[in-house]
């Protein structure tokens, strides 16, 4: 059958440009996930291709099969060449091409909702966005040139939209814009697709067109008018409860989960009586910034039970860009260069709150909890390793004494609790401490200065942090050090209701040749209070000046780190926890691939593609034979025989046969007769039947009805010669006699309405 193109109208082609436009206002909410603005193009690429490819399938009036096959093929060049390039060689695919686009494909959404946010733009997170965007537009342009609803296009741009609305989830981003674009976009597409079909049915029955100016100029007020009452109505209107969005990433274990069996707090004491004290890393930093900085920190931590604190760390897998405490406004940037030597990890060393981390070469991945602002690595050996490393140091400036600790976020409400039934003494102590001090801040500065001012002994004072530890320490009848005047300000400041958490790290002491040499000797720890455009603000109420500093040891050289070119996907994405720390990494996540899990799952895919289409195929084969058994057991013989003719043309439709609603059974005969040949016999015996069936139903009876089905069946005989052939198994499952009658229906339904409105008129 020869395949014919039409000629689309500038109505048309609007439409195809406005669908467009809304399915890429959708990718405007990616801003919040991705890092930086790169995957911009390669999305906007696939909406653009996506409605390229269908416009040109609907114009040629492409088969299902074809229109199919095309969008997979341009959908994948999309994937390979806009997520995938750095795989291809000499401008064609790879082996690694297919095995990646396969696994973002399996595990992109897992991939998206477990991912330290903001992403960088990797290819394997960009395979579910091209996806979703592609599938969109495609469908939606397909709906928009081949059927006649009117809001039909808009559901595929509207799932798309609310797909990156639930990836993105509480992140922060252009929504605002995105869904000003969506809703100006669908609502000129729902104008104009109204206006053309409206003028489409006009011109079928005989009446006058309408003008499409006015028509135009109504439908921009009502999208002016709209866009203007949601505007005001929403910041007129309390839509907001003041909770965070809800995100997908809360329902999922993140992919990196890290226990130690041992607090940190008791690895203190150790590293500092160690002699000689041990080397551990390097920090080089330019001079100017080393006047901000004077500490490290590795982990925090905010659960204590009484007895020990510990940390619920958990981490997603991150890239370079590290997300930055949204309450931290008031700091100021540094930038360093660190290198691990004799550095047993997991936590990795970082200044401030970590906003940027690039490590040339890494075995494993690095995760980050965006809670603590703690960074890990899954790496088994993490010596030797060397990174660059961007963070916000929270400003000392005049404004710090007057503002207030932060006190609505689940997390902070969270670091000012304490163990049930914790001692009188400490409130009671506490708030003595602090009666004439009219601020937050001043009132922590007090308890500071009560600590600073308590005796510092490392030789003499056991560990451990205890209530009964911190007791000892604030009556008198034991020394500390770090460990416990760190706790001891910690569980104070929660006692009068202040976010406080302890913190883990090192001190930077011995700066020499533009760098910081930190050894075993620096260990240190030390308490953190949250504040309203501070962020964690370190507090320091232990005493050190008694501990002299060992000499200075010159640091290596430390060459420049330069980041990796590719930002396709990860550097590294393998490797084992540490000795401290148990690490489970997602299988999904590891670069190679290899055949074997390729070919598992292509065959896991094909399994559930072949259920797929058979439980499709079972759908519409009963559906067919339940419409033809009603047909055939009409209650009247006319009928009957009007439902044989309706089945005569089903046939024909399956062959691929489109035949017009407006003609006759004799017209039917001339349309197919080139076609058929000599399979037109039984449609020229049946189509006296039929014209009787219309015009002189009481001449027909049970042996007309039953002819009628006989040459029914005569035709499909010789349609499909072989009873058991290809040709006959698909058109049995093939849907289009089905999606023709519904259209036909829907025609004469509107053909009724449209001649009734006319003799009302």
């Amino acid at each position: 059958m020869t395949v014919t193109s039409r000629r689309l109208s500038g109505m048309a082609l609007a439409e195809v440009a406005l669908v467009v436009a809304a399915a890429a206002a959708g990718c405007l909410l990616y801003s919040g996930f991705f890092a930086t603005l790169d995957y911009l193009p390669v999305l906007g690429l696939a909406c653009l291709a996506a409605g390229v490819t269908a416009t040109v399938a609907a114009a040629r009036r492409w088969r299902t099969w074809s229109t199919l096959l095309l969008a997979v093929a341009g959908c994948g060049l999309v994937a390979t060449y806009g997520a995938f390039g750095d795989t291809v060689e000499n401008g064609l695919p790879t082996a690694q091409t297919g095995s990646a686009i396969l696994a973002g494909s399996r595990n992109g959404w897992h991939r998206m909702i477990t991912v330290a946010v903001p992403a960088d733009v990797w290819g394997d997170l960009l395979v579910m966005p091209i996806l979703v965007a592609w599938v969109a537009v495609f469908l939606a342009v397909t709906l928009t040139l081949r059927t006649k609803g009117i809001l039909a296009p808009v559901p595929p741009p509207l799932g798309a939209f609310l797909f990156a609305l639930v990836v993105v989830g509480n992140q922060r981003g252009g929504h605002t814009t995105a869904t000003v674009v969506f809703l100006t976009a669908a609502l000129c597409l729902i104008a104009v697709r109204a206006h053309r079909i409206n003028n489409s049915d006009k011109v079928r029955i005989g009446r006058q067109r309408s003008r499409p100016i006015r028509t135009v100029i109504a439908a921009g007020l009502a999208v002016a008018v709209s866009a203007l009452v949601g505007i005001v109505g929403a910041h007129a209107l309390p839509l907001s409860s003041g909770r965070p969005r809800f995100d997908p990433r809360t329902l999922y274990l993140p992919p990196i989960t890290f226990t130690d069996t041992i607090t940190p707090l008791a690895r203190l004491k150790p590293q500092l009586t160690e002699r000689p004290p041990r080397t551990l890393f390097a920090v080089r930093i330019d001079q100017e910034a080393a006047t901000l900085v004077d500490r490290v920190r590795t982990t925090v931590l905010d659960v204590f039970d009484g007895t020990t604190w510990t940390s619920m760390e958990t981490y997603h897998v991150a890239g370079s860009h590290l997300a930055v405490d949204p309450a931290l406004h008031n700091a100021q940037p540094v930038t360093a260069r660190i290198e691990l030597m004799d550095f047993a990890g997991p936590h990795l060393p970082v200044l401030g709150w970590p906003s940027r981390l690039t490590a040339a070469q890494h075995t494993g991945q690095f995760g980050f909890n965006a809670t603590a602002g703690v960074v890990v690595s899954t790496a088994s050996v993490v010596r030797g390793l060397r990174y660059d490393l961007a963070g916000q140091i929270s400003s000392r400036d005049g404004g710090l004494p007057l503002a207030s600790p932060s006190t609505i976020t689940p997390e902070h409400a969270y670091a000012r609790t304490l163990s049930a039934n914790p001692p009188v003494l400490l409130p009671e102590l506490a708030n003595r401490l602090v009666a004439a001090r009219p601020t937050p801040y001043s009132k922590l500065t007090a308890l500071e200065r009560y600590l600073h001012s308590l005796p510092y002994n490392l030789s003499g004072s056991p560990p451990g942090h205890s209530y009964a530890a911190i007791i000892r320490l604030l009556t008198g009848k034991s020394t500390g050090y770090a460990e416990q005047h760190a706790t001891a300000f910690t569980v104070l400041a929660r006692s009068l209701g202040f976010p406080a958490r302890v913190a883990v790290g090192y001190r930077l002491r011995n700066f020499h040749g533009g760098a910081y040499n930190v050894t075993t000797a620096d260990a240190h720890a030390w308490p953190e209070v949250h504040f309203t455009g501070y962020g964690w603000v370190p507090f320091e109420p232990t005493d050190t000046s008694d501990s002299s500093p060992p000499p200075p040891v010159p640091p290596p050289e430390i060459p420049r780190v330069v980041p990796p070119q590719s930002t396709s996907q990860p550097a590294a994405q393998s490797g084992n926890p540490g000795p401290t720390a148990s690490s489970q990494a997602p299988r999904d996540n590891q670069s190679g691939f290899g055949w074997t899990g390729i070919l598992h799952d292509s065959v896991s895919a094909l399994i559930a593609v072949a259920v797929l289409i058979v439980l499709t195929a079972g759908a519409i084969t009963a559906v067919k034979a339940g419409r033809r058994r009603h047909r055939r057991h009409a209650s009247d013989h006319a009928t009957c025989v009007l439902g044989a003719w309706h089945e005569l043309v089903d046939r024909l439709t399956e062959r691929g046969i489109a035949l017009p609603v407006s003609l006759t059974a004799r017209e039917v005969i001339d349309h197919v007769r080139m076609t058929l040949g000599t399979a037109t016999h039984p449609i020229a015996a049946i189509a006296p039947l039929v014209t009787t069936a219309v015009f002189a139903p009481e001449h027909l009876g049970q042996r007309e009805a039953e002819r009628a089905w006989h040459l029914v069946d005569q035709l499909r005989t010789m349609l499909y010669p072989r009873r058991v052939s290809v040709t006959r198994l698909r058109a049995a499952v093939h849907p289009r006699p089905l999606w023709t009658s519904w259209l036909a229906e829907r025609q004469r339904r509107r053909a009724r309405q449209s001649l009734e409105m006319g003799r009302y008129r």
